[in-house]
């Protein structure tokens, strides 16, 4: 199909049954006066009307049947074309039973990688590893986090053990990293905190002041202070936002734990085996995870120089790579993957960055989760607007409300029929027109620019403009977001209600089951 390495995530009709023919080593010949209706619509009506309940235990109930492709037992003696045969055959048997899950359980999956070719990348970095980075996006963890992934390592090896690296913790106050802490540590995973937009600015800003002072490099206490700055941190403090749990770790400190944990894989290892016997072999720490996480930029600030591509386009790694960081430690980064999952909707993973922006034309959808997740005072704040109508607060049932009482707030003018249409609009539409009106963007047609508008929406929504993070499961509300614009440097210290804090000391006297955070911050802070 001449697809290479580029990634796909989704397909038409045709050119799905042409990839799958491709696979199946078969060839189709055309039968005239044979014509055949299919409907394509089935999966996602009947997923509309399942309700979130029905569809949650169906989910549950196929969770098992979710799983990454995995590659085909061979060794030494195994052809390239034998390899090569088995591959496909087993991606495509992979293929159909999610096919099984979407037509017969009526169930819908996020778009996933579709392209084998980079789900060979995956294998290989697997292979190669001594231990499994998974950088997810601290905000939502979870919707990152693969653990079939986590699995499918251990299968290649005992003690190939897997780390999640919560890139973008700048992103959130240490109160909310604490949650996330006690979260991993009582499942038993392996976890740090950690921004490569920090670890980077800091490098940028020690290596100017550097270079006016007449110095070759910067020196590592002058990164450090920067990168304290940075976090919103006291020059001296060198916890780094928090306790040793929460600290948003610095790049020598993640090189170091990155280290330890390796070290600790391969002494876990049997006597036997040969990586023991080589004294001069570093350590292979393999790098996965989705587009747009952060992975290459999470390399650049380890090397403090561009080693793989950046782009805010998901997936510009194409194919794995490996890097020696020191003489002791060597990265092996894989192609960006999106792994599939069950979701109720596409828009969130719009909304997650997962999927490519500049080319999306329908933006009401991931435009009404956004403003669902950060509310109406902190979109207000952010661009300066006054909303007509509440935006619904955070996360209350992932779905954004409008409140219909009455006409309060809209002009006395205005006609009965364009404050009943105002009234049925979404929030996500109210805030599409308001930006669209409040900047000058106008269409072709004279209405506002709402896709110009929605694109920047989202767009800041990825980058942390606007914040929302997701809290562990079970925790009420689901998630938090600020009531103020969330200024670099301001984040790490927002104070949340102090009901929450109550709560969360008598949580680290016990086990970790249930944890509440507040989705504003306190009063006495605005």
């Amino acid at each position: 199909m001449g697809t290479g390495m580029q990634s796909i995530l989704e397909r038409n009709d045709l050119d799905e049954l042409m990839a799958l023919a491709e696979l199946a080593d078969r060839d189709f010949t055309a039968e005239r006066y044979q014509p055949i209706v299919v409907g394509t619509s089935a999966h996602s009506a009947l997923a509309a009307e399942q309700s979130a309940a029905a569809r949650a235990e169906t989910e549950s109930r196929s969770a098992h049947k979710l799983h990454i492709p995995r590659r085909p037992p061979w060794d030494a003696s195994t052809s390239a074309e034998q390899l090569d045969a088995q591959e496909k055959a087993s991606f495509l048997n992979w293929r159909r039973q999610l096919a099984v899950l979407e037509e017969e359980e009526g169930l819908y999956l996020t778009p996933f990688e579709r392209n084998l070719e980079v789900w060979r990348q995956l294998w290989r970095v697997l292979e190669r590893s001594d231990i499994v980075v998974q950088v997810v996006d601290a905000r939502d963890p979870l919707l990152y986090f693969s653990e079939d992934l986590t699995g499918y390592a251990l299968m290649l090896h005992p003690t190939k053990t897997s780390f999640v690296l919560l890139n973008k913790s700048d992103l959130l106050p240490e109160a909310v990293r604490a949650t996330w802490a006690d979260y991993f540590d009582s499942k038993g995973i392996k976890y740090g905190f950690w921004s490569a937009f920090v670890a980077s600015e800091a490098q940028a800003k020690a290596r100017h002041d550097a270079i006016a002072v007449g110095l070759e490099g910067p020196s590592a206490t002058e990164v450090l202070r920067h990168f304290s700055q940075l976090l919103g941190l006291p020059p001296s403090g060198s916890s780094n936002g928090g306790s040793s749990r929460t600290k948003v770790l610095s790049t020598e400190e993640l090189l170091g734990v990155l280290e330890d944990v390796a070290r600790e894989a391969v002494e876990a290892a049997d006597d036997d085996d040969p990586r023991k016997s080589d004294p001069s072999r570093r350590f292979m720490v393999g790098l996965v995870g989705y587009p747009n996480v952060g992975k290459s930029s999470t390399i650049n600030a380890i090397f403090g120089a561009k080693k793989a591509a950046v782009a805010p386009t998901p997936g510009k790694t194409k194919h794995f790579q490996t890097l020696n960081v020191s003489s002791t430690v060597c990265l092996c980064d894989c192609p960006g993957l999106v792994f599939p999952r069950f979701a109720a909707s596409k828009a969130e993973m719009v909304a997650a960055g997962v999927i490519s922006i500049d080319r999306l034309t329908d933006v009401r959808a991931p435009v009404d989760v956004v403003a669902a997740r950060c509310g109406q005072l902190q979109l207000e704040a952010v661009y300066g607007l006054q909303l007509r109508h509440p935006v619904a607060a955070i996360a209350q049932s992932g779905a954004s409300q409008v409140s219909t009482s009455g006409s309060s707030g809209v002009s006395k003018t205005g006609s009965a029929a364009a404050v009943q249409q105002q009234q049925q609009l979404s929030a996500g539409a109210l805030l599409l027109r308001a930006l669209a009106r409040a900047r000058g963007w106008t269409a072709s047609s004279g209405l506002p620019d709402e896709v110009r508008a929605g694109r920047q929406i989202l767009k800041d929504y990825t980058t942390g403009k606007l914040l929302h993070c997701k809290l562990p499961p079970g925790s009420e509300p689901p998630g938090f977001a600020p009531v103020i614009a969330p200024l670099p440097g301001t984040v790490n210290s927002m104070l949340l209600q102090q009901g929450w804090q109550h709560h969360h000391q008598q949580q680290q006297q016990q086990p970790v089951a249930r944890s509440t955070v507040s989705g504003s911050i306190a009063a006495e802070q605005q």
